[in-house]
Parts: structure tokens; C-alpha cells; sequence
């Protein structure tokens, strides 16, 4: 179980760098796209391109690496009423849950998109498959598939030791 939670541990740093990374390249790729539209009068199709697939790239990092840090939008106060051993059960199902949809519709589902949208090309970089773009999707749902087993377990733990009668 250890060993699991070192590899989280590599998987948040990995996606905190490329969340960091998107965002700085996102801001000069932006930066550029201003003063070539507004200074040179010659708008890049390219960079305004390369910004918005650098958001969505973030973006879909970003919320694989909130949700691995639990810190997305949670309504604890079911659980929390139905006290320690009957909470955690609604917890692994919702987590259960998570885990299915992440695997179906972003790994399954996200690989079949990716895959059918690599023989088109983006209109603005021709040199670019619309298929490598869509590629984060399958990717973040491998991080969120990961995180939702690592949250399961943990469940599980806490579940046991609230059967045992001891805090974990």
C-alpha cells in the first residue's frame, strides 16, 4: 500500500509540473498573440490555436490532479450522518462510481476518439492531428482511474478501522 501511495505521490508532482508548465506556456503563447495583433497588426493563427489546446490540456490536468488531492467539490454531510462504518460504504461507492466513469468515458472512450481523429489535421497547424490533441483525455482519465483506486483503498482502510474501533 505504500508503494501505491509513492507512486501518487510522483503522479501529483507529474502533473503539478505539467499544470505549471501549460500555464506558463499558455501565458506566453497569449502575450504574443497581443502584441502581434495589437502592435504588429499580423494575428497568429498559430499561437491563438496553441493557447486554447494549452488550456485544455491544463485544464484536464488540473482537475486529474484535484480530484487525486480530493480537493475537488465534495458534499461530505451524507456520509458524515451516516456515521463512520455506513459513510465510508458511500464513499467507496462513490468512488466505485468514479472509477467506472473515468475508465469507460475518459480511458475507453477518449481512446476511441483519439484514435478515430488522427487522420484529420488542426486547420490552424497543419503539421498537427487533431488525435494528439484529444490524447489528454484518455491520459488525464488513466491519472483519474489511478487516484480513484488509490481513494478506494484509503477507503477501505478507514472502513476497517472504524469496524475495529480504532482512528485511523
Amino acid at each position: 500500500m505504500s508503494t501505491m501511495f509513492a507512486v501518487k505521490g510522483i503522479m501529483d508532482r507529474i502533473l503539478k509540473f505539467l499544470c505549471i508548465f501549460f500555464c506558463g506556456l499558455m501565458v506566453i503563447l497569449v502575450t504574443y498573440q497581443v502584441l502581434a495583433r495589437f502592435v504588429l497588426r499580423d494575428p497568429s493563427a498559430v499561437s491563438e490555436e496553441a493557447a486554447r489546446i494549452c488550456f485544455v490540456w491544463m485544464g484536464l490536468f488540473a482537475s486529474a490532479l484535484l480530484y487525486g488531492e480530493k480537493g475537488h467539490m465534495n458534499i461530505s454531510f451524507l456520509p458524515e450522518k451516516l456515521g463512520p462504518v455506513k459513510g465510508q460504504y458511500l464513499v467507496i461507492l462513490s468512488e466505485i462510481c468514479t472509477f467506472i466513469m473515468a475508465l469507460w468515458v475518459l480511458v475507453m472512450g477518449g481512446w476511441v476518439i483519439t484514435e478515430n481523429a488522427m487522420g484529420q489535421t488542426n486547420s490552424a497547424m497543419t503539421w498537427l492531428r487533431v488525435g494528439v490533441i484529444y490524447s489528454v483525455i484518455p491520459i488525464s482519465g488513466v491519472f483519474v482511474v489511478y487516484y480513484a483506486i488509490c481513494n478506494i483503498v484509503q477507503a477501505v482502510s478507514k472502513l476497517r478501522s472504524a469496524k475495529n474501533g480504532t482512528a485511523n
